[in-house]
């Protein structure tokens, strides 16, 4: 399915084939070797406080329950009796010590094994054995709160997944102390268009911006009034650099610094954490090395994935999207997007905030991330999934999948970032794909040749 997709930057084209976004046979394929083989975020420690607590999530396209059992520990179980298949739990959400089916009445403990079958002595052959028809267990691991899930026995520890992303994750979640939890439940939304459309725009779409959001410009979100009443008269720039990493997880970080400086000359004199209030600031630098410093001062904005299909975003907003009173304050927003077709993904949002802030700064930042951000956003989602669906809508045509999507912006004209703090592979450039190649080089490995 794809065409001159490798790790360096030397070749004049990067192409993919679009079936790879209409395809259903395609999608099969990645529910096999991307979603099946990859560790996927699946939830949040911080929603299942209580033992018994459980979700149903998706793990590829299996109904998973995601438990805390009696013991304390969070399993990931198949949501599908092992008799004959039924769906144990419908309900989004909720506390059980048990799950009992409801066609036949076998019941299994909340860690999954099979403690209940009626007629067990009397309607069984002797030879029969509970624990056999346990339910399948996905491999689960919690890093700092985020729980992660895949069905392979063979794929590396989570850390090692991560690899250099995690520096990245450690640093904004050390920003604040490192105590972090979800607020409000999680919203859902689905969009026209495949899966890899939205992941790849969070990868590090810097080129959409002032086209598809230009609203946000005109309203003021971004622009003069990005760092207002903070960096006093000076007249500033956002700079942008991209990291990908060999294992398709990518990271984009924008800057405010002053008119025409280039290089992240500042350093650890001095720092700056927009949307948090100032007073705070000593706090949080005391919190961090001095590299997380030198990653989080001035940073406004900050978004990127988790191959495959979690997505996250942090950035500051202000009384654009709020009241005249609001100070500029960040959000902090995960999502995964899961393929429920070719053509159509369910987006799942969680909002994410430091335990220690207010409670009226964590309402603020929740908010902000509803009305611009979210299900029901007013600016970015709804730009956003517009474009996806007409996309979806034009290249289904005998012609329109024919022709390769580009994947070439900014091909070796970024500038690479010696002194950048974290690692992975990192270069300034405010408009290229230079992450989304990392993205897609990783799903053709995965993928493999088309059979």
């Amino acid at each position: 399915m794809t065409q001159d997709l490798p790790w360096q930057d030397n070749l004049p084209t990067y192409r993919l084939d679009r079936p790879a976004f209409t395809d259903e046979a395609v999608l099969n394929r990645e529910y096999e070797h991307v979603f099946r083989t990859s560790w996927q975020l699946i939830g949040f420690e911080s929603e299942l406080t209580d033992p018994g607590d459980y979700l149903v999530r998706r793990l590829g396209n299996d109904s998973v329950i995601v438990a805390r059992d009696e013991l304390g520990e969070i399993t990931v179980l198949l949501n599908s009796c092992s008799h004959r298949g039924t769906q144990l739990c419908r309900a989004s959400f909720g506390n059980a010590a048990h799950f009992r089916c409801s066609y036949h009445g076998w019941t299994f403990a909340n860690d999954g094994r099979l403690v209940g079958v009626p007629g067990l002595r009397t309607h069984y052959p002797s030879d029969f054995r509970k624990q056999r028809y346990d339910l399948p267990r996905a491999r689960a691991h919690s890093y700092r709160g985020f729980v992660f899930a895949t069905w392979d026995e063979q794929a590396p520890p989570l850390v090692d997944y991560l690899g250099d992303l995690r520096w990245y994750l450690d640093a904004m979640l050390d920003l604040t102390g490192g105590e972090w939890e979800v607020y409000g439940p999680p919203q859902r939304s689905v969009m026209k268009g495949n899966w890899k459309l939205v992941t790849d725009n969070f990868a590090g779409d810097g080129y959409h911006m002032q086209t598809t959001h230009k609203s946000a410009f005109e309203l003021g979100i971004y622009g003069d009034s990005l760092a207002s009443g903070t960096l006093g008269a000076r007249e500033m720039d956002l700079i942008a650099i991209n990291v990908a990493t060999p294992g398709g997880h990518a990271l984009r970080a924008g800057y405010v610094v002053e008119k025409g400086q280039h290089l992240l000359t500042h350093g650890t004199t001095d720092p700056m954490y927009l949307g948090y209030p100032q007073q705070l600031w000593p706090e949080f630098t005391a919190a961090q090395t001095d590299e997380q410093v030198r990653f989080n001062s001035h940073c406004e904005v900050a978004h990127g994935i988790v191959f495959p299909n979690a997505a996250f975003l942090s950035v500051s907003h202000d009384r654009a999207i709020g009241r005249e009173s609001d100070p500029l304050t960040k959000y902090f927003v995960w999502r995964t997007h899961l393929p429920i077709s070719a053509r159509r993904t369910e987006c799942l949002y969680w909002t994410l905030v430091p335990k220690g802030m207010s409670e009226e700064w964590k309402r603020r930042s929740y908010g902000f991330q509803a009305r611009s951000q979210s299900a029901g956003g007013m600016l970015f989602e709804m730009d956003d999934f517009e474009n996806f669906a007409r996309i979806d809508r034009a290249i289904s045509g005998c012609v329109a999948d024919s022709a390769p999507t580009d994947l070439s912006l900014g091909l070796g004209l970024g500038e690479p970032v010696p002194d950048f703090p974290g690692p992975g592979r990192a270069e300034y450039s405010t408009l290229s794909e230079h992450n989304q190649r990392g993205f897609y080089r990783r799903w053709a490995e995965l993928m493999g040749e088309p059979r």
